[in-house]
């Protein structure tokens, strides 16, 4: 149980780090709803969104069904 909820302390504090990036990030260039919706290759909203889903993922996985 410890060890799940240093895991768990790590993760968010991943998270919190990268929601700072994006926040310094959108601070600097501005906010695009464009590249935010279709981020092109290489670009920091591509990495940015990559990374998220990594650690919510990893936080909460998505439910599987067992048929």
């Amino acid at each position: 149980m410890i060890a799940t909820s240093q895991h768990s302390n790590e993760l968010s504090a991943k998270r919190i780090v990268l929601q700072n990036t994006f926040k310094a990030h959108t601070q600097v260039n501005g906010f695009s709803y464009k590249d935010w919706i279709n981020p092109p290759a290489g670009s920091f909203y591509e990495g940015y969104k990559k990374k998220l889903d990594e650690i919510n993922n990893e936080m909460a996985p998505p439910l599987t069904y067992q048929s």
